[in-house]
């Protein structure tokens, strides 16, 4: 059995959430890559981390025709060592989940780990307004706290809940079916309130430069604009941009 370590558990959080796994048929490959705007997450956080934990030299690279970056691993070591956590070969959209040395451990490091892993690649840092309060800036200011995840597997979304409420936080799945006939059930994972985000940052954080950006804007605003760059995040964040000025007049 693999022995599972913090680092392994994020690891696996990552994998979770941007990785794609092949070890049946003649290719064989283990690839992870993500947004090109998250370049500075893989070549300072990620990639290190993997060859850390499996004593490689992998280097990231541009993948042109599904504008992602990211890496590809063939060592059939680290492919053996995947496989033995339990994670499927191929499609694994419907089927992914916690993997159970995770899971059943009771080991809060394991269950940090895993969830910034999964956070930092498919997670969603967010600030919503609130439009039936009273308050001019609570109406126009994206300032009330989310962390949202969006998987088509229940069992994913059945064990984030697991660990994340283990650990103290109220978790929300909501369910709901796509307009499209042809796709999976998806399922709606919140974490909401300005608690709760203190809480995880605390607890758990982000390893990932462009989702912490998002957090670092609300902290020294009070409110996070949506829908932008990283580029303009770092603007605000070094005073080159008013976040202000990111939103229409007030009424």
């Amino acid at each position: 059995m693999v022995k599972i370590t913090s680092d392994l558990a994020e690891i696996c959080g990552i994998h979770v959430g941007d990785g794609y796994l092949r070890y049946i048929g003649k290719r064989k490959e283990l690839d992870i890559s993500g947004n090109v705007e998250e370049k500075g997450y893989y070549d300072n956080h990620v990639i290190p981390l993997f060859n850390k934990a499996f004593n490689l030299s992998e280097s990231g690279k541009f993948f042109p025709h599904r504008n992602t970056y990211g890496f590809v691993i063939r060592d059939k070591r680290v492919l053996r060592i995947f496989q033995e956590i339990g994670f499927p070969s191929g499609n694994k959209t419907t089927i992914i989940e916690v993997p159970k040395n995770i899971l059943e451990s009771n080991d809060i490091s394991l269950y940090k780990g895993f969830l910034r892993g999964y956070l930092d690649t498919d997670g969603c840092i967010n600030f919503d307004k609130k439009v039936a309060n009273s308050s001019i800036f609570q109406k126009t200011r994206n300032y009330y706290p989310r962390l949202l995840f969006l998987t088509c597997s229940p069992k994913l979304a059945k064990d984030f809940k697991y660990i994340t409420e283990l650990l103290g936080f109220r978790t929300y799945v909501y369910p709901y079916s796509s307009k499209i006939p042809t796709e999976s059930m998806k399922y709606k994972i919140q974490i909401t309130g300005f608690k709760a985000m203190k809480d995880w940052m605390e607890l758990i954080g982000t390893k990932n430069p462009a989702k912490l950006s998002r957090y670092l804007i609300w902290k020294k605003f009070g409110f996070c604009p949506p829908k932008t760059t990283y580029e303009q995040r770092i603007k605000i964040l070094n005073n080159d941009l008013n976040p202000n000025s990111l939103y229409g007049p007030v009424m």
